[in-house]
């Protein structure tokens, strides 16, 4: 009887050894294939030029505030009570104006990235699981792996994929 048992662990243990020695497994780090990957960049640039114009608005509003008030301090002692308070407010208005639009921006900016951040995403998934079918893979992990040798790293033949 004890020998059956120690027969039966020994079956089960190497069974378990060859099913290990089958798998077929590789790493990718996706931090890298989202920096580098083709649909990536050019939803940078493309998110560049959706909001460059009121990037520059911001800019150029900042600009005309900081001019006024500089004129201010520095006619100050020439200008009327009433020019100095109608100056003030031109320029707590446009202050108010730009933290508004920057607020906005931000806003719009940050929804934009998270849209684009899902597109790139869901194309490098649809990437990596038909190179992983491809080839043969069992497993394809990202984060949370304490080693990965170069040899088990697709990294670079994802981006490769990524690119045609």
């Amino acid at each position: 009887m004890k020998l059956s048992k120690s027969i039966l662990i020994l079956s089960f243990a190497l069974l378990s050894f060859n099913a290990q020695a089958e798998l077929k497994a590789a790493y990718i780090n996706s931090a890298q294939i989202l920096q580098q990957a083709p649909q990536a960049i050019k939803a940078v640039e493309l998110m560049k030029k959706e909001f460059q114009s009121r990037e520059n608005a911001l800019r150029t509003l900042a600009k005309e505030a900081q001019t006024q008030e500089e004129s201010l301090k520095k006619d100050s002692a020439i200008m009327s009570d009433e020019q100095k308070k109608r100056n003030e407010e031109e320029i707590l208005m446009k202050k108010r104006k730009i933290r508004f639009d920057a607020q906005s921006l931000k806003e719009d900016v940050d929804l934009r990235r998270k849209q684009e951040v899902q597109k790139v995403r869901t194309s490098i998934t649809a990437v990596i699981n038909s190179y992983g079918k491809k080839h043969g893979y069992d497993l394809i992990f990202t984060e949370g792996v304490a080693f990965a040798a170069d040899k088990v790293n697709i990294t670079e033949d994802i981006l490769k994929e990524l690119k045609k």
